[in-house]
């Protein structure tokens, strides 16, 4: 039967080890670690990067043709018509103009 290899968390140990205050000998005779599988790991995990590859799935350009602005309007709706005006009118104005179609 085959012997199964011990899953260690290595990023765990390392960070652990650094704490520890241990050298790396010692941890890894505590730990029951062989040293070269302790410089093994700690190699790799330094050449790991924390990035991941993005990849263009689709491009999309578009061209801007014309550019508005969304200004607001105020509408009143009377028996007469409509009357639209933009929201930067003063109260006081669109006050005398109600009063005026009263």
């Amino acid at each position: 039967m085959k012997k199964s290899k011990p899953k260690h968390d290595w990023p765990s140990l390392l960070s652990y080890q650094k704490e520890s205050g241990l050298n790396v000998a010692d941890f890894c005779s505590v730990h029951k670690i062989s040293t070269s599988s302790f410089y093994l790991n700690k190699q790799r995990s330094s050449t790991k990067s924390n990035f991941v590859e993005a990849k263009v799935v689709r491009r999309v350009s578009e061209q801007v043709t014309q550019v508005t602005s969304s200004t607001q309007v105020i509408t009143l709706i009377t028996q007469a018509g409509e009357l639209s005006f933009p929201d930067t009118i003063s109260s006081d104005f669109l006050v005398s103009v109600i009063k005026g179609l009263s």
